[in-house]
């Protein structure tokens, strides 16, 4: 075989089977996949995406009540706030008596201060025997309903 074509040819080969490795794919982090995990049958995983997505709107409420309004921070993190109240809030009031999501869903929705979550938190907290939220499970629902009781617009102050 003559040598140019060798040469021609061994860099074709070569690059040929170099494109066609597999990049791993980075791992789907989203806002909706959590929320599917969280509504789903895996306790162990609902009980994650319901951690996870509290410590997010947890930054996000933080973010919002730290930086100066009228920021690029401040907008983005009522952005995010807007986003969480339309993804994440409707998921945990529907994860709400689920084993593992009940507290950190609790968290959730008196962060956002979801008003909708007022009549199923308080149906939680009246529950009695085997049902009945633990103590800790029961002090942040009560913490819950603080906070939304305490952001309703029907409030007066002088």
């Amino acid at each position: 075989m003559p040598r140019s074509l060798l040469c021609v040819l061994l860099p074709l080969l070569l690059g040929a089977g170099a494109t066609q490795v597999p990049y791993p794919m980075p791992p789907d982090d989203s806002t909706e996949r959590w929320v599917s995990a969280l509504l789903g049958d895996d306790r162990s995983e609902r009980t994650y995406a319901a951690r996870l997505l509290r410590s997010r709107v947890r930054l996000a409420v933080r973010k919002a009540e730290r930086s100066d309004p009228g920021s690029l921070t401040y907008g983005e993190a009522l952005a995010a706030l807007d986003g969480f109240d339309a993804l994440v809030a409707p998921a945990c009031l529907q994860a709400l008596g689920a084993p593992g999501a009940t507290g950190p869903c609790a968290d959730v929705l008196g962060l956002l201060t979801t008003p909708e979550a007022v009549a199923p938190l308080e149906a939680l907290l009246a529950k009695e025997g085997r049902g009945a939220p633990r103590c800790r499970t029961r002090r942040r629902i009560e913490r819950a309903l603080e906070r939304i009781e305490g952001a309703s617009p029907a409030r007066t102050d002088p």
